[in-house]
C-alpha cells in the first residue's frame, strides 16, 4: 500500500531557507528517519508531512485511505483532558483494556488531568495516543526523550513488530540502527536519501568527506598553477590573459565552505583535589510513604566517570539534586570538595531573555575560557565550534528551535570551565552530530563527569561504571551497561516467573488465613536484610574487580567470590518474591 508521496517540498524560516527540493515516498512497512543539526528543519518537515503547516513550494499527496498517527516534539492539550481521553478521544478501534495496558506500560494514571502532568509525561501520553490506533504511518519526534531504558526496548519491539510505515526523528543511536531502512539527511539545506541504517549512513558521509577532500585537492593544485601563471608579468601573459584571470578568480571563489563546528573545546580546568562529592544514607521522600532514595551510599573521586540509570520516576533527578546541593536530603549527610567547581546541566533548563543576543547570553557568563596551556578562548570562538555561526550568534534566542535552545544551556554550563560535570539528560533534542562531538569533548573532560541518561551509546561511550537506582530507593552498581541491563531482566522474568507459579496453586482462603503469616513475615525480613548484605558485597567486589584489573590471579579470585554472591542473591530474591506474592 502507497501512503503518500513528498514532492519538491521547500520551507524557509525568517529568510532563511531550512530545506528545499524534499522528495520521497512512503510506502506500507517503510522505516525513515530524518536526520540533520539542530534547526536544519527536522521537525518542520515531519509537521508538513502530517498536514501541520503548508510549504513555500511543493505538496505532500497522502492516501486517503490510509490513517496518519503524529507524536509532535512539544505536545499540548487543552485545559481539563485526563490522560485517558487524549490517548484515546473518541477512537471505538480502541480497545479499553488496550488503553490500560499501554498507558501502564508508560507509567501513566489514565485518570489525571494532563495540565497537571510533567512535560514528559504530556509526551508520553502523546506517544500513546500515536500508537494505540495502529495507524498505517506512525509520525514520531523524539519519541524515546524522557522514557527510560526498559521502556525504550519496549518501544522498538512494538514497532518492529507492526506493519506500521514509520517516519521518525531521534538522536538515539541504537534506536535508530536497529529500526530504520532508509534515511533522509538534511545537511545545510541540501537533503540527502541513503538507503539502509544508521551505520551505512555514516559510510556515505565519509565517503562524501573523501570526495569533497579530493575535489578541495585538485582545486589547490590548479590554484597553484594559476598563481604561478599570474606571477610571471605581463609580457609572458600573451595567450588568452582574460580567461586565464577568470580562472584563478573561479578557484579562488570555490574554496570549500568551512566544516561544521566541533566542540573539541580545550576548556581550562580548576584543580580538583582528592576530595569531590560523597553522600551517606541519604534518604528523600518528598513528604510520602515511599522513599525515593533510602539510605544511599556513594561516593565520586577525580576522573571519576559515573552514570546513573533506573526507570522514570527512580529518583535520578533527584540524586543529581542532592550531589549538587539543589535538594537537601531528609537525612543523610552531604559532603562537597573545598575546589570542586560543579557545572550542572538540568533536563529542565530555563531560556534566557528571548530578546537577547545568543552571543551576550554565553559572555555573561565568562567573556573568555581559559585553556589548559594558559591561553584563553573568546566566547564567540567556543559559540562557533557549539555550532552556533556568526548569524545564530548574533540572532535573538527567541529564534533558535528547541534543539538549539537545548544546545546552547549546554554551552552555558561548558562555558564556566567547571571541574565536576553533572548532566541529566544531556541527548534530549540535541542533533546527532552535536552528540558526537560532545562525546568527543567528554573524551577529553580531565574532571568528574556524572551523567544520568536514557542514551545507551553515549553511556557505553563515555562511563566506567553505572549505578542502577532500584524501586525501593537503594542503589547497586554495575561494571557496565550490559550488565545492569541483564540483571534488570533477570529480575523482571523472576517475578514473572513467581507470578506464574502463584497462579497454579489456588488454596482454599480459609487455609490461606490460617496459615503462619508471621513465621513468613520473619523470613521476608530475615531475606530483606540478607540482600541488602549480598548486595553490598557484590557493589564491593565489583570495585574489587575494576581496581585489580591488571592482577590476573586477583581477578579469578575476585570473580569466583562474585559468582558465588550472585548465585546466593538470585536465591534469595527467588525466595523473597515467592513469600511477597503469596
Amino acid at each position: 500500500m502507497h501512503i503518500l508521496n513528498v514532492s519538491d517540498l521547500s520551507k524557509a524560516y525568517e529568510g532563511r531557507t531550512l530545506f528545499e527540493g524534499v522528495s520521497f515516498g512512503i510506502d506500507a512497512g517503510d522505516r525513515v528517519a530524518v536526520v540533520g543539526r539542530n534547526g536544519a528543519g527536522k521537525s518542520t518537515l515531519l509537521q508538513l508531512v502530517a498536514g501541520i503547516g503548508q510549504p513555500d513550494a511543493g505538496r505532500v499527496v497522502a492516501n486517503n485511505r490510509a490513517h496518519i498517527a503524529h507524536l509532535p516534539q512539544n505536545p499540548t492539550y487543552p485545559a481539563g483532558l485526563a490522560v485517558r481521553q487524549v490517548a484515546a478521544p473518541d477512537d471505538a478501534t480502541v480497545r479499553d483494556h488496550e488503553v490500560d495496558e499501554m498507558l501502564d506500560r508508560l507509567g501513566l494514571d489514565p485518570t489525571a488531568e494532563v495540565a497537571a502532568l510533567s512535560g514528559g509525561q504530556r509526551r508520553r501520553a502523546a506517544l500513546a495516543a500515536a500508537l494505540l490506533p495502529k495507524a498505517d504511518l506512525v509520525i514520531l519526534d523524539e519519541p524515546t526523550n524522557h522514557l527510560d531504558v526498559g521502556t525504550i526496548d519496549w518501544l522498538e519491539d512494538v514497532l518492529r513488530e507492526r506493519n506500521s510505515a514509520l517516519l521518525l526523528v531521534t538522536h538515539d543511536r541504537y534506536f535508530l540502527e536497529r529500526l530504520t531502512t532508509r534515511i533522509v539527511e538534511i545537511d545545510q539545506g541540501r537533503v540527502f536519501t541513503h538507503e539502509g541504517t544508521y551505520s551505512d549512513l555514516l559510510q556515505a558521509r565519509a565517503e562524501r568527506e573523501e570526495l569533497r577532500t579530493r575535489k578541495e585537492r585538485r582545486r589547490q593544485n590548479l590554484l597553484r598553477k594559476e598563481v604561478a601563471w599570474l606571477r610571471r608579468g605581463p609580457k609572458a601573459r600573451t595567450s588568452k590573459p582574460k580567461f586565464r584571470l577568470e580562472q584563478a578568480e573561479r578557484l579562488q571563489r570555490g574554496a570549500p565552505e568551512p566544516d561544521e563546528a566541533q566542540l573539541e573545546l580545550g576548556t581550562g580546568r580548576r584543580r580538583l583535589g582528592s576530595d569531590v562529592l560523597e553522600i551517606e544514607d541519604v534518604r528523600v521522600t518528598y513528604g510520602g510513604d515511599q522513599p525515593v532514595l533510602d539510605k544511599v551510599s556513594i561516593g565520586f573521586g577525580p576522573g571519576d566517570r559515573a552514570a546513573v540509570v533506573g526507570p522514570n520516576g527512580s529518583g535520578k533527578t533527584t540524586l543529581l539534586r542532592v550531589l549538587t546541593g539543589e535538594l537537601t536530603p531528609e537525612a543523610g549527610t552531604v559532603h562537597t570538595g573545598k575546589t570542586v567547581e560543579i557545572g550542572y546541566y538540568r533536563q529542565e533548563h530555563r531560556d534566557p531573555p528571548l530578546d537577547q543576543k545568543v552571543i551576550d547570553t554565553v559572555t555573561d557568563i565568562a567573556p573568555w575560557i581559559p585553556l589548559a596551556n594558559g591561553e584563553k578562548l573568546p566566547a564567540s570562538t567556543l559559540a562557533e565550534r557549539f555550532g552556533f555561526d556568526d548569524r545564530l550568534q548574533h540572532a535573538a534566542v527567541a529564534r533558535l528551535s528547541g534543539g538549539e535552545r537545548r544546545r546552547l544551556a549546554l554551552l552555558h554550563v561548558l562555558v564556566a570551565a567547571p571541574n565536576v560535570l553533572v548532566l541529566d539528560e544531556p541527548t534530549n533534542d540535541l542533533d546527532l552530530d552535536t552528540l558526537r562531538v560532545l562525546e568527543d569533548h567528554l573524551d577529553g573532560f580531565g574532571g568528574t563527569l556524572i551523567i544520568a541518561s536514557h542514551d545507551r551509546y553515549l553511556l557505553d561511550r563515555t562511563c566506567d561504571v553505572i549505578y542502577g537506582l532500584e524501586p525501593d530507593g537503594s542503589i547497586s552498581s554495575y561494571l557496565d551497561f550490559d550488565q545492569y541491563h541483564e540483571e534488570r531482566l533477570r529480575k523482571e522474568r523472576a517475578i514473572e516467573a513467581a507470578a506464574v507459579r502463584h497462579d497454579r496453586v489456588k488454596p482454599d482462603a480459609s487455609t490461606e488465613r490460617n496459615r503462619g503469616r508471621q513465621a513468613r513475615m520473619r523470613e521476608v525480613r530475615s531475606l530483606e536484610a540478607r540482600m541488602q548484605r549480598l548486595q553490598s558485597e557484590r557493589a564491593d567486589l565489583h570495585h574489587a574487580l575494576a581496581t585489580h584489573a591488571t592482577d590476573p590471579e586477583r581477578l579469578v579470585s575476585l570473580q569466583a567470590d562474585l559468582d558465588t554472591i550472585e548465585q546466593e542473591l538470585t536465591t534469595a530474591e527467588e525466595r523473597w518474591l515467592d513469600l511477597a506474592v503469596d
